[in-house]
Protein backbone atom coordinates (compact mmCIF):
# COMPACT_ATOMS: atom_id res chain seq x y z
CA UNK A 1 0.00 0.00 0.00
CA UNK A 2 1.68 3.57 -1.00
CA UNK A 3 2.48 5.81 1.63
CA UNK A 4 0.89 8.88 1.87
CA UNK A 5 2.51 11.99 2.01
CA UNK A 6 0.49 14.49 1.67
CA UNK A 7 -0.22 17.67 2.98
CA UNK A 8 -2.80 20.49 2.99
CA UNK A 9 -1.97 24.05 4.41
CA UNK A 10 -4.81 26.49 5.06
CA UNK A 11 -4.26 30.11 6.01
CA UNK A 12 -5.78 33.52 4.76
CA UNK A 13 -2.13 34.95 5.76
CA UNK A 14 0.14 34.07 2.49
CA UNK A 15 3.11 34.64 4.25
CA UNK A 16 2.28 32.05 6.60
CA UNK A 17 2.05 29.93 4.02
CA UNK A 18 5.22 30.42 2.23
CA UNK A 19 7.24 30.28 5.63
CA UNK A 20 5.51 26.97 6.07
CA UNK A 21 6.20 26.19 2.67
CA UNK A 22 10.09 26.63 3.08
CA UNK A 23 10.27 25.02 6.22
CA UNK A 24 8.62 21.88 5.07
CA UNK A 25 10.37 21.64 1.73
CA UNK A 26 13.03 19.03 2.80
CA UNK A 27 10.78 16.70 4.62
CA UNK A 28 9.46 15.07 2.05
CA UNK A 29 5.68 16.02 1.29
CA UNK A 30 3.58 17.25 -1.55
CA UNK A 31 2.66 20.36 -0.49
CA UNK A 32 -1.03 21.91 -0.87
CA UNK A 33 -2.66 25.46 0.02
CA UNK A 34 -4.98 27.08 0.04
CA UNK A 35 -6.42 30.59 1.16
CA UNK A 36 -9.78 29.82 3.35
CA UNK A 37 -11.46 27.07 4.66
CA UNK A 38 -14.19 27.03 1.00
CA UNK A 39 -10.96 26.90 -0.68
CA UNK A 40 -9.58 24.03 1.15
CA UNK A 41 -12.82 22.06 1.07
CA UNK A 42 -12.82 22.39 -2.81
CA UNK A 43 -8.95 21.06 -2.65
CA UNK A 44 -9.90 18.09 -0.61
CA UNK A 45 -12.31 17.01 -2.77
CA UNK A 46 -9.59 16.50 -5.72
CA UNK A 47 -6.44 15.45 -3.99
CA UNK A 48 -6.00 12.51 -1.45
CA UNK A 49 -4.32 14.11 1.61
CA UNK A 50 -3.57 12.43 4.40
CA UNK A 51 -2.73 15.94 7.08
CA UNK A 52 -4.24 19.57 7.02
CA UNK A 53 -3.05 22.05 9.35
CA UNK A 54 -5.43 25.06 9.51
CA UNK A 55 -5.11 28.57 11.31
CA UNK A 56 -7.44 28.96 13.96
CA UNK A 57 -8.68 32.88 12.78
CA UNK A 58 -9.54 33.51 9.37
CA UNK A 59 -12.50 35.48 7.50
CA UNK A 60 -15.66 33.69 6.78
CA UNK A 61 -15.15 30.16 8.18
CA UNK A 62 -12.67 29.65 10.98
CA UNK A 63 -10.47 26.99 11.69
CA UNK A 64 -12.34 25.05 13.96
CA UNK A 65 -15.62 25.17 11.47
CA UNK A 66 -13.07 23.97 8.89
CA UNK A 67 -11.82 21.12 10.76
CA UNK A 68 -15.12 19.99 11.34
CA UNK A 69 -16.20 19.72 7.76
CA UNK A 70 -12.77 17.78 6.68
CA UNK A 71 -13.65 15.60 9.68
CA UNK A 72 -17.15 14.70 8.32
CA UNK A 73 -16.10 14.22 4.20
CA UNK A 74 -12.55 12.90 5.50
CA UNK A 75 -13.08 11.14 8.68
CA UNK A 76 -9.41 9.76 8.23
CA UNK A 77 -7.37 12.71 7.53
CA UNK A 78 -5.25 13.61 10.41
CA UNK A 79 -6.35 17.47 11.61
CA UNK A 80 -3.96 20.04 13.30
CA UNK A 81 -5.05 23.48 14.04
CA UNK A 82 -2.41 26.56 14.55
CA UNK A 83 -3.98 29.36 17.08
CA UNK A 84 -2.08 32.38 18.41
CA UNK A 85 -1.52 32.56 21.82
CA UNK A 86 -4.39 35.04 22.46
CA UNK A 87 -6.75 32.32 21.46
CA UNK A 88 -5.32 29.41 23.22
CA UNK A 89 -8.45 29.35 25.37
CA UNK A 90 -10.95 29.26 22.85
CA UNK A 91 -8.50 26.44 20.71
CA UNK A 92 -8.20 23.78 23.91
CA UNK A 93 -11.77 23.72 23.86
CA UNK A 94 -12.42 23.40 20.26
CA UNK A 95 -9.60 20.21 20.24
CA UNK A 96 -11.84 18.57 23.10
CA UNK A 97 -14.73 19.05 20.95
CA UNK A 98 -13.75 18.33 17.74
CA UNK A 99 -11.64 15.48 18.33
CA UNK A 100 -8.37 17.53 16.63
CA UNK A 101 -5.15 15.55 16.52
CA UNK A 102 -2.94 18.32 17.68
CA UNK A 103 -2.64 22.10 18.11
CA UNK A 104 0.42 24.26 17.70
CA UNK A 105 1.10 27.64 18.47
CA UNK A 106 1.56 31.40 16.26
CA UNK A 107 4.69 31.48 16.79
CA UNK A 108 5.97 28.05 15.92
CA UNK A 109 8.68 26.28 16.96
CA UNK A 110 10.22 24.77 13.44
CA UNK A 111 10.98 21.41 15.21
CA UNK A 112 8.19 20.69 17.15
CA UNK A 113 5.51 21.64 14.06
CA UNK A 114 7.70 18.92 11.72
CA UNK A 115 7.75 16.11 14.34
CA UNK A 116 4.08 16.98 14.87
CA UNK A 117 3.32 16.60 11.20
CA UNK A 118 5.75 13.16 10.78
CA UNK A 119 3.33 11.83 14.02
CA UNK A 120 0.71 12.42 12.16
CA UNK A 121 1.61 10.80 8.81
CA UNK A 122 2.38 8.10 10.77
CA UNK A 123 -0.73 8.10 12.57
CA UNK A 124 -2.78 8.33 9.52
CA UNK A 125 -0.87 6.20 7.02
CA UNK A 126 -0.79 3.31 10.00
CA UNK A 127 -4.87 3.93 10.40
CA UNK A 128 -4.89 3.43 6.70
CA UNK A 129 -2.92 -0.38 6.36
CA UNK A 130 -5.05 -1.19 9.21
CA UNK A 131 -8.51 -0.32 7.60
CA UNK A 132 -6.80 -2.04 4.49
CA UNK A 133 -6.05 -5.63 6.43
CA UNK A 134 -9.84 -5.38 8.08
CA UNK A 135 -11.05 -5.31 4.72
CA UNK A 136 -9.10 -8.26 3.43
CA UNK A 137 -9.78 -10.39 6.42
CA UNK A 138 -13.68 -9.05 5.90
CA UNK A 139 -13.34 -10.22 2.13
CA UNK A 140 -11.62 -13.24 2.60
CA UNK A 141 -13.98 -14.27 5.79
CA UNK A 142 -17.03 -13.98 3.77
CA UNK A 143 -15.38 -16.18 1.24
CA UNK A 144 -14.17 -18.89 3.34
CA UNK A 145 -17.70 -19.53 5.11
CA UNK A 146 -19.09 -19.76 1.27
CA UNK A 147 -16.24 -22.50 0.51
CA UNK A 148 -17.24 -24.15 4.02
CA UNK A 149 -21.06 -24.34 2.99
CA UNK A 150 -19.93 -25.54 0.23
CA UNK A 151 -17.52 -28.27 1.68
CA UNK A 152 -20.69 -29.17 4.17
CA UNK A 153 -22.54 -30.38 1.03
CA UNK A 154 -19.77 -31.85 -0.71
CA UNK A 155 -19.61 -33.80 1.98
CA UNK A 156 -22.74 -35.47 2.18
CA UNK A 157 -22.45 -35.96 -1.69
CA UNK A 158 -18.98 -37.15 -2.07
CA UNK A 159 -16.67 -37.92 0.64
CA UNK A 160 -13.95 -39.82 -1.10
CA UNK A 161 -14.03 -36.26 -4.02
CA UNK A 162 -14.14 -33.96 -1.23
CA UNK A 163 -11.32 -35.13 0.86
CA UNK A 164 -8.85 -34.93 -1.97
CA UNK A 165 -10.69 -31.19 -3.16
CA UNK A 166 -9.19 -29.86 0.87
CA UNK A 167 -6.19 -31.58 0.80
CA UNK A 168 -5.52 -29.89 -2.40
CA UNK A 169 -7.40 -26.15 -1.02
CA UNK A 170 -5.45 -26.64 2.07
CA UNK A 171 -1.68 -26.67 0.04
CA UNK A 172 -2.72 -24.32 -2.42
CA UNK A 173 -3.72 -21.59 0.33
CA UNK A 174 -0.34 -22.90 2.17
CA UNK A 175 1.60 -22.36 -0.90
CA UNK A 176 0.25 -18.76 -1.74
CA UNK A 177 1.59 -17.51 1.86
CA UNK A 178 4.61 -19.05 1.23
CA UNK A 179 5.17 -17.34 -2.32
CA UNK A 180 4.57 -14.08 -0.35
CA UNK A 181 7.72 -14.16 1.51
CA UNK A 182 9.75 -15.73 -1.90
CA UNK A 183 9.43 -19.37 -1.11
CA UNK A 184 8.07 -22.01 -4.08
CA UNK A 185 6.37 -24.47 -1.49
CA UNK A 186 9.72 -26.13 -0.50
CA UNK A 187 9.58 -25.12 3.12
CA UNK A 188 5.80 -26.45 3.62
CA UNK A 189 7.01 -29.33 2.29
CA UNK A 190 9.92 -29.99 4.28
CA UNK A 191 7.65 -28.83 7.41
CA UNK A 192 5.47 -31.58 6.83
CA UNK A 193 7.98 -34.01 6.32
CA UNK A 194 9.95 -33.40 9.93
CA UNK A 195 6.54 -32.65 11.45
CA UNK A 196 5.19 -36.30 10.52
CA UNK A 197 8.40 -38.17 11.84
CA UNK A 198 8.41 -36.20 15.01
CA UNK A 199 4.37 -37.23 15.22
CA UNK A 200 5.45 -41.11 14.58
CA UNK A 201 8.64 -41.06 16.99
CA UNK A 202 6.67 -39.75 19.32
CA UNK A 203 4.29 -42.89 19.63
CA UNK A 204 0.88 -40.71 17.87
CA UNK A 205 -1.25 -43.01 15.67
CA UNK A 206 -0.88 -42.87 11.87
CA UNK A 207 -4.16 -40.95 11.39
CA UNK A 208 -2.81 -38.31 14.00
CA UNK A 209 0.38 -38.09 12.47
CA UNK A 210 -0.73 -37.55 9.21
CA UNK A 211 -3.41 -34.98 10.30
CA UNK A 212 -0.84 -32.76 12.47
CA UNK A 213 2.02 -33.25 9.59
CA UNK A 214 -0.29 -32.09 6.53
CA UNK A 215 -1.82 -29.09 8.28
CA UNK A 216 1.23 -27.98 9.64
CA UNK A 217 1.77 -26.46 6.32
CA UNK A 218 -0.75 -24.04 7.09
CA UNK A 219 1.69 -22.53 10.16
CA UNK A 220 2.11 -19.59 8.32
CA UNK A 221 -1.43 -18.71 6.18
CA UNK A 222 -1.36 -15.49 7.85
CA UNK A 223 1.13 -14.06 6.00
CA UNK A 224 -1.05 -13.55 3.57
CA UNK A 225 -2.48 -10.09 4.95
CA UNK A 226 1.47 -8.93 6.30
CA UNK A 227 2.34 -6.42 3.84
CA UNK A 228 5.38 -7.23 1.55
CA UNK A 229 7.32 -4.26 2.87
CA UNK A 230 7.49 -5.75 6.21
CA UNK A 231 7.23 -9.01 5.05
CA UNK A 232 10.46 -8.89 2.37
CA UNK A 233 12.16 -6.30 4.95
CA UNK A 234 15.85 -7.50 4.99
CA UNK A 235 16.42 -4.84 7.74
CA UNK A 236 15.62 -4.85 11.66
CA UNK A 237 11.82 -3.88 11.99
CA UNK A 238 10.44 -1.05 13.44
CA UNK A 239 8.13 -1.53 16.46
CA UNK A 240 5.06 -0.96 14.84
CA UNK A 241 5.91 -3.33 12.03
CA UNK A 242 7.06 -6.09 14.35
CA UNK A 243 3.67 -5.91 16.18
CA UNK A 244 2.07 -6.28 12.44
CA UNK A 245 4.57 -8.93 11.44
CA UNK A 246 3.57 -10.63 15.06
CA UNK A 247 -0.38 -10.66 13.58
CA UNK A 248 0.04 -13.40 11.45
CA UNK A 249 -0.44 -15.67 13.80
CA UNK A 250 -4.03 -14.64 14.70
CA UNK A 251 -4.95 -13.67 11.08
CA UNK A 252 -3.80 -17.43 10.29
CA UNK A 253 -6.30 -18.80 12.79
CA UNK A 254 -9.08 -15.81 11.46
CA UNK A 255 -8.59 -17.23 7.94
CA UNK A 256 -8.87 -20.57 9.09
CA UNK A 257 -12.50 -20.10 10.07
CA UNK A 258 -14.52 -22.25 12.72
CA UNK A 259 -15.08 -25.55 11.63
CA UNK A 260 -13.91 -28.43 13.99
CA UNK A 261 -12.05 -29.69 11.00
CA UNK A 262 -9.83 -27.17 10.80
CA UNK A 263 -9.32 -27.33 14.73
CA UNK A 264 -5.61 -28.26 14.55
CA UNK A 265 -5.04 -26.22 11.71
CA UNK A 266 -5.71 -23.19 14.03
CA UNK A 267 -3.75 -24.41 16.88
CA UNK A 268 -0.73 -24.57 15.33
CA UNK A 269 -1.43 -20.89 12.80
CA UNK A 270 -1.91 -19.60 16.02
CA UNK A 271 0.29 -21.03 18.72
CA UNK A 272 3.60 -21.71 16.51
CA UNK A 273 5.30 -18.92 18.32
CA UNK A 274 4.74 -19.33 21.41
CA UNK A 275 8.04 -20.42 23.58
CA UNK A 276 7.86 -22.98 26.12
CA UNK A 277 9.20 -20.64 29.09
CA UNK A 278 6.49 -18.64 28.47
CA UNK A 279 7.75 -15.22 26.46
CA UNK A 280 6.41 -15.90 23.05
CA UNK A 281 3.08 -15.03 21.13
CA UNK A 282 0.56 -14.11 20.57
CA UNK A 283 -0.99 -15.43 24.14
CA UNK A 284 2.29 -16.19 26.05
CA UNK A 285 1.33 -19.77 26.59
CA UNK A 286 3.52 -21.72 28.50
CA UNK A 287 4.57 -25.44 28.83
CA UNK A 288 2.21 -28.08 27.93
CA UNK A 289 -0.22 -25.02 27.76
CA UNK A 290 0.70 -24.45 23.90
CA UNK A 291 -0.94 -26.96 21.99
CA UNK A 292 1.18 -30.30 21.37
CA UNK A 293 0.87 -29.73 17.39
CA UNK A 294 1.99 -26.34 18.22
CA UNK A 295 4.91 -27.26 20.05
CA UNK A 296 6.01 -29.85 17.33
CA UNK A 297 5.54 -27.42 14.35
CA UNK A 298 7.94 -25.23 16.31
CA UNK A 299 10.76 -27.56 16.34
CA UNK A 300 10.74 -28.23 12.61
CA UNK A 301 9.99 -24.36 11.60
CA UNK A 302 12.66 -23.14 13.47
CA UNK A 303 14.72 -25.81 12.47
CA UNK A 304 13.88 -25.52 8.52
CA UNK A 305 14.17 -21.45 9.14
CA UNK A 306 17.91 -21.68 10.42
CA UNK A 307 19.17 -24.28 7.79
CA UNK A 308 17.92 -22.26 4.80
CA UNK A 309 18.57 -19.23 3.32
CA UNK A 310 15.62 -16.18 4.40
CA UNK A 311 15.48 -12.40 3.26
CA UNK A 312 17.03 -11.43 6.13
CA UNK A 313 20.00 -13.99 7.02
CA UNK A 314 22.06 -16.72 5.36
CA UNK A 315 21.78 -20.32 5.83
CA UNK A 316 23.27 -21.81 9.11
CA UNK A 317 25.24 -25.04 8.80
CA UNK A 318 23.74 -27.94 10.14
CA UNK A 319 26.04 -28.15 13.47
CA UNK A 320 25.22 -24.80 14.25
CA UNK A 321 21.45 -25.13 14.13
CA UNK A 322 21.31 -28.08 16.30
CA UNK A 323 23.85 -26.40 18.66
CA UNK A 324 21.63 -23.27 19.04
CA UNK A 325 18.52 -25.43 19.18
CA UNK A 326 20.05 -27.32 21.80
CA UNK A 327 20.39 -23.73 23.93
CA UNK A 328 17.11 -23.21 23.32
CA UNK A 329 15.80 -26.24 24.75
CA UNK A 330 13.53 -25.57 27.64
CA UNK A 331 13.35 -21.50 26.84
CA UNK A 332 11.81 -21.70 23.17
CA UNK A 333 11.28 -25.62 22.71
CA UNK A 334 9.92 -27.90 24.44
CA UNK A 335 13.01 -30.51 25.61
CA UNK A 336 11.37 -33.82 24.75
CA UNK A 337 9.68 -33.02 21.46
CA UNK A 338 13.41 -31.11 20.69
CA UNK A 339 15.18 -34.50 21.90
CA UNK A 340 12.94 -36.59 19.65
CA UNK A 341 14.11 -34.89 16.44
CA UNK A 342 17.76 -34.34 16.88
CA UNK A 343 17.71 -37.94 18.10
CA UNK A 344 15.59 -39.64 15.89
CA UNK A 345 14.75 -37.48 13.06
CA UNK A 346 17.58 -35.96 12.02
Amino acid sequence: MPINRSLLIVDDEPNVISSLKRLLKKEGFTIFSAGSGSEGISLLNDQDVGVVISDMVMPGMDGVTFLNLVKEQRPNTVRLLLTGHGSMENAVDAINRSRIFEYLTKPWEANRLINSLHRAFEHYNLTAENQRLQRITRKQNTELKIINKNLDQLVKERTLDLEDAIKEGIYMLALAAEAKDGDTGEHINRIKNMTLAICLELGMSDDESKKISYFSIMHDVGKIHIPDQILKKPGKLTRDEWLIMKSHTTAGETILGNKPFYKTAREIARSHHERWDGTGYPDGLKKQAIPLSARIVAVADVYDALTHVRIYKIAWPREKAIEEMIRLAGKTFDPDILNVFLTKCL
